[in-house]
Protein backbone atom coordinates (compact mmCIF):
# COMPACT_ATOMS: atom_id res chain seq x y z
CA UNK A 1 0.00 0.00 0.00
CA UNK A 2 1.23 3.83 -0.05
CA UNK A 3 1.00 4.44 3.18
CA UNK A 4 3.71 3.20 5.61
CA UNK A 5 2.70 3.06 8.95
CA UNK A 6 4.22 2.75 11.99
CA UNK A 7 3.39 0.15 15.12
CA UNK A 8 2.45 -0.27 17.33
CA UNK A 9 -0.48 -0.02 15.90
CA UNK A 10 -4.09 -0.38 17.26
CA UNK A 11 -7.16 -1.24 15.05
CA UNK A 12 -10.50 0.35 15.85
CA UNK A 13 -13.93 -0.38 15.54
CA UNK A 14 -17.22 2.31 15.50
CA UNK A 15 -20.60 1.80 16.78
CA UNK A 16 -23.90 3.56 16.09
CA UNK A 17 -24.04 7.21 15.02
CA UNK A 18 -21.64 7.07 12.36
CA UNK A 19 -24.07 5.42 9.86
CA UNK A 20 -24.47 7.35 6.42
CA UNK A 21 -25.87 6.56 3.11
CA UNK A 22 -22.97 5.19 1.08
CA UNK A 23 -20.80 4.02 4.15
CA UNK A 24 -18.27 1.45 2.53
CA UNK A 25 -19.46 1.88 -0.86
CA UNK A 26 -15.97 2.75 -2.15
CA UNK A 27 -14.42 -0.14 -0.81
CA UNK A 28 -16.79 -2.25 -1.48
CA UNK A 29 -16.34 -1.04 -5.68
CA UNK A 30 -12.69 -0.93 -5.69
CA UNK A 31 -11.22 -4.23 -3.59
CA UNK A 32 -12.70 -7.30 -4.22
CA UNK A 33 -12.07 -8.65 -0.49
CA UNK A 34 -14.63 -5.69 0.92
CA UNK A 35 -17.59 -7.13 -2.05
CA UNK A 36 -16.74 -10.48 -0.70
CA UNK A 37 -17.43 -10.04 3.11
CA UNK A 38 -20.29 -7.59 2.07
CA UNK A 39 -21.70 -10.84 -0.04
CA UNK A 40 -21.02 -12.73 2.54
CA UNK A 41 -22.76 -11.07 5.11
CA UNK A 42 -25.87 -11.02 3.02
CA UNK A 43 -25.94 -14.92 2.43
CA UNK A 44 -25.53 -14.66 6.96
CA UNK A 45 -28.13 -11.87 7.48
CA UNK A 46 -30.79 -12.50 5.00
CA UNK A 47 -30.93 -8.91 4.76
CA UNK A 48 -30.31 -6.23 1.61
CA UNK A 49 -27.13 -4.94 3.01
CA UNK A 50 -25.30 -3.11 0.32
CA UNK A 51 -29.00 -1.88 -0.83
CA UNK A 52 -29.01 -0.24 3.06
CA UNK A 53 -25.58 0.38 3.36
CA UNK A 54 -25.60 2.17 0.55
CA UNK A 55 -28.67 4.08 -0.80
CA UNK A 56 -30.61 4.06 3.02
CA UNK A 57 -33.31 5.52 3.38
CA UNK A 58 -31.50 7.10 6.39
CA UNK A 59 -34.74 6.45 8.42
CA UNK A 60 -34.39 2.75 7.94
CA UNK A 61 -30.65 2.98 8.43
CA UNK A 62 -31.11 4.85 11.76
CA UNK A 63 -33.42 1.82 13.49
CA UNK A 64 -31.45 -0.27 15.74
CA UNK A 65 -32.06 -3.37 14.05
CA UNK A 66 -30.81 -2.35 10.77
CA UNK A 67 -27.66 0.32 11.87
CA UNK A 68 -26.24 -2.79 14.02
CA UNK A 69 -25.64 -5.26 11.13
CA UNK A 70 -24.86 -2.63 8.63
CA UNK A 71 -22.24 -1.02 10.64
CA UNK A 72 -20.73 -4.47 11.43
CA UNK A 73 -20.69 -5.62 7.68
CA UNK A 74 -18.56 -2.51 6.61
CA UNK A 75 -16.01 -3.16 9.87
CA UNK A 76 -15.71 -6.73 8.30
CA UNK A 77 -15.35 -4.98 4.88
CA UNK A 78 -12.74 -2.63 5.92
CA UNK A 79 -10.85 -5.11 8.00
CA UNK A 80 -10.77 -7.29 5.06
CA UNK A 81 -9.20 -4.61 3.12
CA UNK A 82 -6.06 -4.13 6.35
CA UNK A 83 -5.54 -7.69 6.67
CA UNK A 84 -5.33 -8.08 2.68
CA UNK A 85 -2.78 -5.05 2.19
CA UNK A 86 -1.23 -4.88 5.84
CA UNK A 87 -1.50 -7.96 7.79
CA UNK A 88 -0.55 -7.73 11.43
CA UNK A 89 2.90 -7.77 11.95
CA UNK A 90 2.63 -4.86 13.73
CA UNK A 91 -1.02 -4.56 15.26
CA UNK A 92 -0.58 -4.58 19.03
CA UNK A 93 -3.87 -3.90 20.45
CA UNK A 94 -7.87 -3.53 19.13
CA UNK A 95 -10.81 -1.83 20.57
CA UNK A 96 -14.37 -1.01 19.32
CA UNK A 97 -16.80 1.84 20.61
CA UNK A 98 -19.64 -0.09 22.01
CA UNK A 99 -21.21 -2.57 19.07
CA UNK A 100 -17.56 -2.00 17.89
CA UNK A 101 -16.60 -3.86 20.42
CA UNK A 102 -18.08 -6.62 19.34
CA UNK A 103 -16.03 -6.01 15.57
CA UNK A 104 -12.83 -5.95 17.87
CA UNK A 105 -13.70 -9.62 18.93
CA UNK A 106 -13.79 -10.99 15.36
CA UNK A 107 -10.51 -8.86 14.51
CA UNK A 108 -8.86 -10.72 17.40
CA UNK A 109 -10.07 -13.88 16.46
CA UNK A 110 -12.05 -14.75 19.49
CA UNK A 111 -15.12 -15.28 17.18
CA UNK A 112 -15.63 -15.33 13.68
CA UNK A 113 -16.92 -12.29 11.72
CA UNK A 114 -20.00 -14.22 10.70
CA UNK A 115 -20.76 -15.04 14.37
CA UNK A 116 -20.05 -11.10 14.99
CA UNK A 117 -23.03 -10.57 12.27
CA UNK A 118 -25.33 -12.81 13.80
CA UNK A 119 -24.56 -11.28 17.56
CA UNK A 120 -25.01 -8.10 16.62
CA UNK A 121 -28.43 -8.93 14.44
CA UNK A 122 -29.73 -10.41 17.63
CA UNK A 123 -28.47 -7.35 19.59
CA UNK A 124 -30.02 -4.75 17.85
CA UNK A 125 -33.07 -6.89 17.95
CA UNK A 126 -33.29 -7.04 21.52
CA UNK A 127 -32.46 -3.43 21.53
CA UNK A 128 -35.00 -2.71 19.00
CA UNK A 129 -37.57 -4.49 21.55
CA UNK A 130 -36.72 -2.43 24.32
CA UNK A 131 -36.59 0.56 22.51
CA UNK A 132 -40.75 -0.60 22.18
CA UNK A 133 -40.96 -1.53 26.04
CA UNK A 134 -39.36 1.43 27.59
CA UNK A 135 -38.58 4.84 25.76
CA UNK A 136 -35.74 6.49 26.75
CA UNK A 137 -32.88 8.69 24.98
CA UNK A 138 -29.17 9.56 24.83
CA UNK A 139 -27.32 13.24 24.56
CA UNK A 140 -24.48 13.92 23.59
CA UNK A 141 -22.55 17.17 25.36
CA UNK A 142 -19.22 18.35 24.24
CA UNK A 143 -17.45 21.32 25.67
CA UNK A 144 -17.89 20.56 29.14
CA UNK A 145 -15.93 18.95 31.82
CA UNK A 146 -16.97 16.23 33.82
CA UNK A 147 -17.84 17.64 37.37
CA UNK A 148 -20.12 20.25 34.98
CA UNK A 149 -22.16 17.30 32.99
CA UNK A 150 -22.48 15.93 36.39
CA UNK A 151 -24.42 18.30 37.77
CA UNK A 152 -26.35 18.52 34.62
CA UNK A 153 -26.98 15.37 35.31
CA UNK A 154 -28.64 15.82 38.69
CA UNK A 155 -30.63 18.59 37.73
CA UNK A 156 -32.01 16.73 35.35
CA UNK A 157 -32.97 14.09 37.20
CA UNK A 158 -35.69 15.69 38.64
CA UNK A 159 -37.63 14.96 35.21
CA UNK A 160 -36.62 11.18 35.35
CA UNK A 161 -33.80 8.59 35.81
CA UNK A 162 -30.65 9.86 33.87
CA UNK A 163 -27.51 7.96 33.80
CA UNK A 164 -23.32 8.76 32.04
CA UNK A 165 -23.83 6.45 29.26
CA UNK A 166 -20.29 7.42 27.69
CA UNK A 167 -17.18 9.37 28.58
CA UNK A 168 -15.17 9.38 25.52
CA UNK A 169 -12.84 12.14 26.08
CA UNK A 170 -12.53 14.82 28.62
CA UNK A 171 -14.74 17.33 27.69
CA UNK A 172 -17.15 14.66 25.36
CA UNK A 173 -19.99 12.71 27.12
CA UNK A 174 -23.12 10.53 26.71
CA UNK A 175 -25.98 11.16 29.20
CA UNK A 176 -29.01 8.56 28.92
CA UNK A 177 -32.23 7.81 30.60
CA UNK A 178 -36.20 8.58 30.82
CA UNK A 179 -36.72 11.22 27.86
CA UNK A 180 -38.14 14.12 29.80
CA UNK A 181 -34.43 13.71 31.81
CA UNK A 182 -32.88 13.85 28.53
CA UNK A 183 -34.80 16.95 26.84
CA UNK A 184 -34.09 18.87 30.08
CA UNK A 185 -30.08 18.18 30.19
CA UNK A 186 -30.29 19.73 26.67
CA UNK A 187 -31.95 22.73 27.78
CA UNK A 188 -29.36 22.85 30.49
CA UNK A 189 -26.17 22.16 28.30
CA UNK A 190 -26.74 24.92 26.61
CA UNK A 191 -27.30 27.35 29.10
CA UNK A 192 -23.94 26.09 30.66
CA UNK A 193 -22.19 26.58 27.52
CA UNK A 194 -21.74 23.15 25.66
CA UNK A 195 -19.97 23.55 22.23
CA UNK A 196 -22.69 21.21 21.45
CA UNK A 197 -25.85 19.14 23.10
CA UNK A 198 -27.31 17.11 20.37
CA UNK A 199 -30.16 14.18 21.39
CA UNK A 200 -28.97 10.80 19.82
CA UNK A 201 -31.59 9.19 17.11
CA UNK A 202 -31.14 6.46 19.66
CA UNK A 203 -34.67 5.62 21.14
CA UNK A 204 -33.34 3.63 24.04
CA UNK A 205 -31.06 4.44 27.39
CA UNK A 206 -28.38 2.41 25.93
CA UNK A 207 -25.41 1.45 28.61
CA UNK A 208 -27.77 2.31 31.77
CA UNK A 209 -29.62 -0.11 34.31
CA UNK A 210 -33.14 0.43 32.50
CA UNK A 211 -31.29 -1.89 29.92
CA UNK A 212 -31.27 -5.03 32.55
CA UNK A 213 -34.44 -6.66 30.67
CA UNK A 214 -32.28 -6.72 27.52
CA UNK A 215 -29.00 -7.37 28.81
CA UNK A 216 -30.64 -10.43 30.83
CA UNK A 217 -31.82 -11.46 26.73
CA UNK A 218 -28.30 -10.81 25.76
CA UNK A 219 -26.35 -12.79 28.33
CA UNK A 220 -28.67 -15.53 27.18
CA UNK A 221 -26.89 -15.41 23.53
CA UNK A 222 -23.61 -14.74 24.69
CA UNK A 223 -23.68 -17.62 26.93
CA UNK A 224 -24.12 -19.94 24.32
CA UNK A 225 -21.29 -18.02 22.38
CA UNK A 226 -18.14 -20.02 21.31
CA UNK A 227 -15.50 -17.82 22.19
CA UNK A 228 -12.03 -18.48 22.19
CA UNK A 229 -8.62 -16.16 23.72
CA UNK A 230 -7.90 -13.49 21.29
CA UNK A 231 -4.71 -13.21 19.45
CA UNK A 232 -4.21 -9.40 20.66
CA UNK A 233 -5.35 -7.58 23.94
CA UNK A 234 -8.99 -6.37 23.21
CA UNK A 235 -9.32 -3.27 25.33
CA UNK A 236 -12.54 -3.33 27.47
CA UNK A 237 -15.29 -0.21 27.33
CA UNK A 238 -15.94 -0.43 30.88
CA UNK A 239 -12.25 -0.11 31.85
CA UNK A 240 -9.94 0.41 29.03
CA UNK A 241 -7.95 -2.64 30.39
CA UNK A 242 -7.04 -5.12 28.09
CA UNK A 243 -8.86 -8.26 27.95
CA UNK A 244 -6.67 -11.12 27.23
CA UNK A 245 -9.03 -14.64 28.70
CA UNK A 246 -12.19 -16.27 27.54
CA UNK A 247 -13.94 -15.01 30.94
CA UNK A 248 -12.76 -12.12 30.62
CA UNK A 249 -14.43 -11.44 27.15
CA UNK A 250 -17.34 -13.11 28.15
CA UNK A 251 -18.04 -10.78 31.27
CA UNK A 252 -17.39 -7.55 28.92
CA UNK A 253 -20.29 -8.51 26.35
CA UNK A 254 -22.74 -9.87 29.23
CA UNK A 255 -22.77 -6.49 31.03
CA UNK A 256 -21.91 -4.43 27.69
CA UNK A 257 -25.77 -3.05 27.46
CA UNK A 258 -25.61 -2.05 31.26
CA UNK A 259 -22.13 -0.57 31.75
CA UNK A 260 -20.67 3.33 30.97
CA UNK A 261 -18.76 3.07 27.90
CA UNK A 262 -15.43 4.97 29.14
CA UNK A 263 -13.39 5.02 25.73
CA UNK A 264 -11.28 8.02 27.30
CA UNK A 265 -9.58 5.20 29.76
CA UNK A 266 -9.30 3.18 26.55
CA UNK A 267 -7.18 5.95 25.55
CA UNK A 268 -5.41 5.87 28.49
CA UNK A 269 -4.51 2.59 27.39
CA UNK A 270 -3.30 3.50 24.08
CA UNK A 271 -1.01 6.21 25.48
CA UNK A 272 0.68 3.59 27.65
CA UNK A 273 1.27 1.01 25.21
CA UNK A 274 3.04 3.54 23.41
CA UNK A 275 0.53 3.42 20.34
CA UNK A 276 1.50 5.09 17.10
CA UNK A 277 -0.70 4.74 14.68
CA UNK A 278 -4.48 4.01 14.99
CA UNK A 279 -6.43 2.98 12.07
CA UNK A 280 -10.36 3.03 12.37
CA UNK A 281 -11.84 -0.06 10.55
CA UNK A 282 -15.31 1.45 9.80
CA UNK A 283 -17.90 4.07 8.54
CA UNK A 284 -16.43 7.31 9.54
CA UNK A 285 -13.64 8.80 11.74
CA UNK A 286 -14.95 9.64 14.98
CA UNK A 287 -12.52 7.19 16.89
CA UNK A 288 -9.61 8.37 14.80
CA UNK A 289 -10.37 11.92 15.53
CA UNK A 290 -10.49 11.56 19.08
CA UNK A 291 -7.15 9.81 19.16
CA UNK A 292 -5.73 12.57 17.32
CA UNK A 293 -6.70 14.79 20.02
CA UNK A 294 -6.10 12.74 23.37
CA UNK A 295 -3.07 10.61 22.30
CA UNK A 296 0.32 12.47 21.76
CA UNK A 297 2.54 11.98 18.40
CA UNK A 298 0.12 9.36 17.68
CA UNK A 299 -0.98 9.04 13.23
CA UNK A 300 -4.10 8.55 12.90
CA UNK A 301 -6.05 6.95 9.79
CA UNK A 302 -9.27 5.98 8.70
CA UNK A 303 -10.81 3.46 6.36
CA UNK A 304 -11.87 5.83 3.06
CA UNK A 305 -8.17 7.76 3.87
CA UNK A 306 -6.13 4.76 3.88
CA UNK A 307 -7.78 2.61 1.22
CA UNK A 308 -9.22 5.24 -1.13
CA UNK A 309 -7.74 8.46 -0.68
CA UNK A 310 -4.14 7.55 -0.28
CA UNK A 311 -4.30 3.64 -2.10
Amino acid sequence: MGVKLAGPIALLFPGQGTQKPGMGKNLHDRYPAARAAFERAEEVLQMPIRQLCFEGPVEDLNRTDVIQPCVMTVCWAAYEVWRESYGFENVSVTAGHSLGEIASLAAAGSIPWETALLLVKERGRIMAQASHEQAGGMIAIVGLDEAAVERIREEASAFGKLWVANRNADVQFVLSGEVAAVQDAERLALAAGARRALILTIPLAAHTPLMAAAAAAFRKVVDKLPIKAPSIPILANASGEALRTVAGLQDELRLQMLRQVDWARTMVSMRAMKVKTVVELGPGRVLASLAAKHIPDVDTWNAEELFIDFA
